[in-house]
């Protein structure tokens, strides 16, 4: 076999700058030919020492970057281009190569220099699965193509849509995804069947998320007729199970079943489990529906058990919640309880994991712009330098130069100080946003926990129970009320929903006690004095007189209702 040969670093320089105008970093051949020579090593000193200009420095740190990749990864397919997973030390450098390219890329001031370095770098951040870096700069490099006229890869517009998708952005979802769709079916290549299908499909579920069925349905038929000319079983069973989910938002349980059958059926034989195991807890749901609980007992289990071989997180979010369900059709409080608990447990890590997504997406975005705008800035500064350095030859265009360069840094200060204000309040009401979903899952998962043992205790009522199950029953009692540590968490996220309201209350009653404060907190909170007690371990009649001291602390008067009062404080 012939040994590849070494490129040598004139020609290399050569590759690279071949073509000014060009928007590509590098050629993948060129990648392809300094990993099979076992050389980078040796390649890249003598590569850096002749970089003279930002734009080959971007190129060469490009370059650098995508050769480390390569030779990281574990090439157990011995094909070049496979995906694989690289190593945190690798990563690590590749990304501070990847970031040192862009610099000089932004230093270079070619706008296609920086759209193709932007599109590459969001590539590969996606093959390190760095979803917020990945998104951040591939939509740059395809805004900034946009806006030159320069025609991008639907394949960059699919990875984005599918991004979008993962971190809940729906409608940056169906709007790549379909542009993405559309420019497959111009270009009419082999192959693009393919990604017309993925895009397609992607794009229903942006519009599903959105609750904008006619444009879902339009889509998912689009992308079921893409599979049925590929002839892909497995995805026309996939492409049925989405449409099925919507049948049963409509509430048409006999078509959605059908599908979700379907699916179920052509995912199993394709080994995809995880995904047989989601259509099947979808079936079950609506057994429960119909009121065929064995049934429904029958598929949540199946899909519980195939989610031990490919188990996928959400997928068994969703099992748990049809567990909940099942079982309290069937009665059994226990296994509710159970399931319920496991459910809201999984719910809140996965929840908080797209919520820091979104967040880092958005933290991505700040970092890149305050990256622009220190290098433009470092421009400035140079260009200031030359301007004193020929003071003595045009000292009146200077000056003239230099109070444009004032004002102009003035309205850039002006303009960065707003948009660090928009970004704060944009901060602000994202923990506020995050505050009420967290307040409202812990006293729904509060309420829920005291609905179940109530209805654990009808089912025992009458019948005679030993001292142990008696125990049990008032153990399970206690897990309801609002301890010292829970109020300080609920404290918490109260006050930063309605950040004033202790405040007043002690301007309107200094010497109102702690457990008036937790009084009025609940009764903002519009809960039943039924839920109140059992969330303070009190008894119903223990909360009516202490609403009723709460109403002499505040003096309030016969005809003025405690709710409404409490409601506009």
């Amino acid at each position: 076999m012939a040994e590849t040969p070494v490129p040598t670093v004139n020609e290399i320089i050569k590759s690279l700058t071949g073509n000014p105008n060009k928007a590509n970093v590098y050629n993948f051949a060129l990648v392809e030919q300094i990993v099979k020579s076992k050389q980078s090593a040796a390649i890249f000193p003598e590569l850096e020492k002749k970089a003279d200009n930002h734009q080959l420095r971007a190129r060469i740190y490009g370059l650098k970057a995508a050769v480390l990749y390569y030779e990281d990864v574990d090439q157990s397919s011995n094909k070049l281009g496979a995906e694989n997973r690289v190593s945190p030390a690798a990563k690590t450098v590749i990304l501070e190569l990847w970031k040192k390219a862009m610099t000089e890329a932004y230093l270079s001031g070619d706008d296609r220099l920086i759209a193709g370095a932007s599109i590459f770098f969001g590539g590969f951040c996606s093959l390190m699965k760095e979803l917020e870096l990945a998104v951040t700069y591939t939509m740059n490099g395809l805004e900034l193509n946009e806006k030159l006229g320069i025609e991008n890869s639907p394949d960059n517009y699919m990875l984005v849509g599918e991004i979008f998708y993962k971190i809940r952005e729906y409608e940056e979802c169906a709007r790549n995804s379909v542009k993405a769709f559309h420019i497959f079916e111009t270009l009419k290549r082999p192959g693009d069947t393919v990604g017309m299908l993925f895009t397609s499909n992607t794009a229903a579920l942006g519009y599903h998320r959105q609750q904008q069925y006619d444009s879902a349905f339009f889509w998912y038929n689009t992308s079921l007729k893409m599979a049925t000319v590929l002839k892909l079983d497995i995805w026309k069973g996939i492409i049925g199970g989405n449409m099925g989910q919507m049948y049963y938002e409509q509430k048409k349980y006999d078509t959605a079943l059908a599908l979700f059958l379907a699916d179920h059926q052509f995912s199993k034989e394709g080994k995809l489990y995880d995904n047989a195991a989601n259509s099947l807890q979808w079936a079950a749901r609506i057994q429960v529906q119909l009121g065929n609980k064995s049934a429904a007992l029958q598929y949540v289990r199946e899909a519980l058990s195939l989610l031990e071989h490919t188990p996928d997180m959400f997928y068994l979010r969703n099992t748990y919640y049809a567990a909940v369900d099942v079982f309290k059709a069937m009665g059994n409080y226990d296994s509710a309880f159970y399931y319920n608990t496991k459910y809201n447990a999984l719910n809140d890590s996965l929840e908080r994991v797209i919520a820091l997504s979104g967040i880092a997406v958005s933290k991505a975005r700040a970092n890149d712009e305050k990256s622009r705008y220190n290098i433009q800035a470092l421009l400035k500064e140079k260009e200031k330098q030359v301007l004193h350095r020929n003071l003595l030859i045009a000292a009146i265009v200077l000056l003239g130069i230099v109070g444009f360069l004032v004002i102009t840094r003035q309205r850039l200060k002006a303009k960065l100080q707003m948009e660090r204000m928009q970004q704060e309040q944009q901060r602000m009401e994202q923990e506020i946003t995050s505050a009420k979903a967290q307040l409202k899952m812990f006293t729904e998962n509060i309420v829920e926990k005291t609905n179940l043992i109530e209805k654990l205790e009808e089912q025992v009522k009458g019948s005679s129970i030993s001292s142990e199950q008696q125990l049990l029953i008032s153990e399970l009692s206690q897990q309801t009320i609002l301890t010292e540590d829970d109020w300080i968490r609920f404290k918490s996220l109260f006050e930063k929903i309605y950040p004033s309201f202790f405040q007043k209350l002690r301007e309107n009653a200094a010497d109102i006690t702690v457990a008036e404060r937790r009084m009025a907190a609940l009764t903002r909170l519009q809960l039943s004095s039924k839920q109140m007690a059992a969330m303070l371990g009190i008894s119903v009649d223990s909360v009516h007189k202490t609403r009723q001291r709460l109403r002499q602390r505040l003096q309030l008067g016969s005809d003025i209702n405690l709710d409404e009062y409490i409601a506009v404080m």
